[in-house]
């Protein structure tokens, strides 16, 4: 869309789940598709797995896992992307999951390190806060799930 510039960015969220972190980051690893809003095809649970993420034909995203520090760390690069209704271009942007112990308790952290639109601060925390604090944390708490 013309006339709208980028910027680097890096937002945070940070949800508390009572579940050991391996268990959280099997999830991570092989669960995907049950809480990441969009299509997912591909694998994401080995070093250099590649997967893709789509929505209603106007949103894609190909990721590969380019960190992985078992119940430590994720970390997804996104390598190429579009978001057609303003071709809006997230390429080289970071997805980072980090574990740490808090008590009994398992602190998961992501953050989101790339590019947004300038006047899209506002909808990359609204989008971050509901896919980890809502979709995800719910996902992880339900029973039965581990």
């Amino acid at each position: 869309m013309a006339g709208k510039t980028y910027k680097t960015t890096k937002y945070a969220v940070t949800i508390k789940v009572a579940k050991h972190r391996g268990e959280i980051f099997y999830h991570l690893l092989n669960n995907v598709d049950k809480f990441w809003p969009e299509d997912f095809k591909g694998q994401s649970s080995k070093l250099n797995d590649e997967f893709e993420f789509r929505s209603g034909g106007t949103h894609y995203s190909k990721n590969k896992v380019i960190e992985l520090v078992p119940d430590n760390k994720l970390v997804w690069l996104v390598t190429e992307s579009i978001r057609k209704d303003d071709n809006f271009d997230w390429s080289g942007t970071k997805m980072i999951f980090e574990l740490a112990n808090e008590g009994q308790n398992t602190l998961l952290t992501f953050t989101y390190d790339g590019l947004v639109f300038e006047d899209e601060y506002d909808r990359l925390v609204m989008i971050c806060d509901k896919v980890i604090g809502e979709i995800l944390f719910n996902y992880l708490t339900e029973s039965g799930n581990i």
